[in-house]
């Protein structure tokens, strides 16, 4: 007697079988005499998915908000917010202060969700970090419908958990950072992407180029990333001809670059008299702040037309596989990449227009951008790397299902799951490691579940007959531990300890310089593993080569709450009320109150209560309510004012008092207007800073 085996090609569902995650038809249905309501048990879904994922939404929701209660701001884009909250130019155009004399060095897209968010319910630091909590949990819900579409709700259900529990997530989601709103908006680019390529149908094609267009709005050219993605997809795998597809991709492209330019047209349409000066260039134009100031620099191309930071980054692998960036976005990494192997591997017999392999490319051709535009340019903040989130988290779940129906058939393919699992363990276990005395705990229960879950894998692929509990046991246990993971990383967001900064959020005992982390506090390792002392901003750019040690080192904290940095002694002026740069409080501390009493008291401008010598010292003045004219922008070298603008305020009457110095140590005090004030100004040695950096430019004086 003899037996046979009939085997189905590898990434599809046996005959006679349902995929993991479904239900045979009649189950979907409610049961007789009883109706369910549709939002929560979708006709296309398993009675267990809507609810499933409902929960994990609420979850997650709830642990970012939680971490809301941490209180603490962006030291340099809250004082933007208030501003853009108060006053409806700057609000269009980004204007660091309420007068909209100078913008920020971004686009005002990246802030005007939570300038909004300020206006309607006030502001403060709940209201301006809410629009950060839903934007993720949005994202997890999108990214949810994008994977369910493509291999079903188990991978969806996986790949938002994974993406929900990625640990530089649960840390933007509470922190006052523009690239929560892109992941969302690249994400809903992707679900647009998705639908069109299904049926080659233009429309979903042209609002995924919306989207991206959007996305540029809040974080600029890193949002072009994906670009490459959405058209490889499309091209390889939509249907039609193929010079149909590519008009349809040249048409998405015209969109996408409409969208994304938008604001830039209208600025350089609006007379320069009649706009806030564009900050980060040195020619007042917002392609010289966009292009070179934020793109060009980050691969040491800058010119003279923007305050340059010029450093080169490092090879791939020494950046986005060192401990420091993998904790945060990485732990998932093995299996992803398995997954995107394997997936695309075992769909190669398949019609070109195949939809599985297409969404393989998708997130495969994702990750691939990002991971080598993050490599070879300058990343200053280990945020940065939240763009390969989704990828990563999608790849994880399906390529974990694609594995799981492999491992359910019989031939060599089915003892890939045991491997995968025990590959992603321990690369798992040697992060953790890394971090020996933050969660110790941790490695020891990686290696036991780890363990168990491969053992019974194998166990279960040797046994002939019953083995399908088992398996599903074991595949329980390994999603635990692979999980389990980055889900206390992401849970020691809401801990203070373990949270990063307002200017540097990051989970775990890591900070949010550059990969910065193990080396000590404020010690700043670029892309190519660097210390502070590596960060070599371009001689014409003036910025200072100690910026990532003054974030730290040099922020004394006064008994008042409020920081000092050690390059003018008795005040900063930072919006910290305690965080310095890294964050700021929407309540002025003791200090700023002080001046801010003197200032007024002492018949101030008309316009001005006080110019500071770069945006970050006039900061918490901003907050506190005051009128602050920042002169030189963020870095305090851009050319505005004009000593003979300055001048002119002052002979106006518009302008009284300045706080020269550099208050963020970027060499402010060197910048000409600096030099106008202490040759035309006098000291002034009565008021509540002492002699440090007050001055009195009345006539006469």
């Amino acid at each position: 007697m003899t037996t046979t085996v009939t085997t189905t090609p590898l990434g599809t569902t046996p005959v006679g079988t349902t995929p993991l995650g479904t239900t045979p038809a009649a189950a979907d249905g409610p049961p007789t005499g009883r109706r369910r309501p549709s939002w929560l048990f979708p006709a296309d879904q398993p009675p267990w998915a809507r609810p499933a994922l409902l929960v994990l939404a609420l979850v997650s929701g709830a642990l970012y908000a939680w971490g809301v209660r941490l209180g603490e701001l962006h030291g340099f884009y809250a004082p933007a917010v208030k501003s853009m909250s108060e006053n409806w130019k700057a609000f269009f155009y980004g204007g660091y202060d309420s007068a909209a004399s100078i913008t920020l060095d971004k686009l005002p897209g990246a802030f005007m969700v939570e300038a909004l968010s300020a206006r309607v319910f006030g502001f403060s630091t709940w209201s301006v970090l809410l629009p950060q909590v839903i934007e993720t949990v949005v994202t997890v819900l999108v990214l949810y419908g994008v994977v369910r579409r493509w291999l079903g709700p188990v991978a969806g259900i996986l790949a938002a958990a994974a993406f929900a529990t990625t640990p530089i997530v649960a840390a933007l989601a509470h922190a006052e950072i523009s690239d929560t709103l892109l992941t969302m908006l690249l994400v809903l680019a992707a679900d647009a992407a998705q639908r069109a390529v299904a049926g080659g149908r233009l429309r979903w094609l042209l609002l995924s180029g919306v989207w991206v267009g959007l996305a540029f709005q809040a974080k600029m050219v890193e949002a072009w990333g994906v670009l490459p993605a959405l058209a490889v997809v499309y091209l390889v795998a939509a249907p039609g001809s193929l010079r149909r597809r590519l008009g349809h991709v040249g048409l998405a492209g015209v969109v996408t670059l409409a969208v994304s330019m938008s604001w830039i047209v209208m600025v350089l349409l609006t007379p320069a008299s009649a706009r806030p000066y564009i900050d980060g260039s040195t020619d007042n134009s917002p392609l010289s702040m966009v292009f070179d100031y934020n793109l060009f620099n980050r691969y040491g191309l800058n010119t003279d037309t923007a305050v340059g930071f010029g450093r080169r980054g490092g090879a791939v692998a020494s950046y986005m596989l060192g401990a420091d960036v993998a904790s945060q976005v990485g732990w998932l990494y093995p299996l992803a990449l398995i997954g995107l192997v394997a997936g695309v591997w075992w769909r190669g017999a398949a019609l070109r227009t195949d939809t599985v392999r297409a969404d393989f490319l998708l997130w495969g051709v994702w990750l691939a951008a990002y991971t080598g535009a993050f490599s070879t340019g300058r990343v200053a903040h280990t945020y940065y790397v939240v763009a390969i989130a989704p990828a990563v988290a999608a790849l994880a779940g399906g390529g974990l299902l694609t594995l799981w129906r492999a491992y359910r058939q019989d031939g060599w393919q089915r003892w890939l799951l045991p491997a995968s699992v025990a590959v992603s363990v321990a690369w798992a276990v040697y992060l953790s490691g890394q971090y020996p005395t933050f969660l110790p705990w941790m490695t020891p229960l990686l290696a036991v579940l780890g363990a168990v879950s491969v053992i019974l894998l194998v166990l279960s692929a040797l046994r002939r007959g019953g083995r399908a509990r088992i398996a599903l046991i074991a595949t329980m246990a390994a999603v635990v531990s692979l999980l389990v993971a980055p889900t206390a990383w992401a849970a020691s967001t809401d801990d203070s300890r373990y949270a990063g900064s307002g200017g540097g959020p990051a989970a775990g005992p890591t900070h949010g310089f550059g990969g910065a982390g193990r080396g000590g506090p404020g010690r700043y390792r670029g892309a190519g593993g660097d210390d502070a002392e590596g960060f070599q901003p371009s001689d014409s750019a003036g910025v200072n080569d100690r910026m990532g040690r003054s974030f730290d080192r040099t922020q004394m904290q006064a008994p008042n709450g409020e920081r000092s940095s050690g390059g003018q002694a008795g005040w900063s002026g930072q919006a910290g009320g305690g965080g310095g740069f890294g964050g700021a409080s929407d309540r002025p501390g003791a200090q700023t109150q002080q001046v801010i009493a003197y200032l007024k008291s002492h018949q101030p401008g008309s316009e001005y209560l006080v110019a500071t010598q770069g945006s970050m010292q006039g900061g918490q003045l901003i907050l506190a309510g005051a009128s602050v004219l920042p002169m030189g922008g963020f870095s305090g070298q851009v050319p505005f004012p004009t000593t003979n603008q300055l001048a002119r305020l002052v002979a106006d009457g518009k302008l009284r008092y300045v706080l020269a110095g550099g208050g963020f140590g970027l060499r402010g005090g060197n910048s000409p207007t600096s030099t106008w004030v202490t040759s035309n100004c006098t000291p002034v040695r009565d008021g509540p800073l002492g002699a440090t950096g007050l001055y009195d430019c009345a006539p006469g004086r």
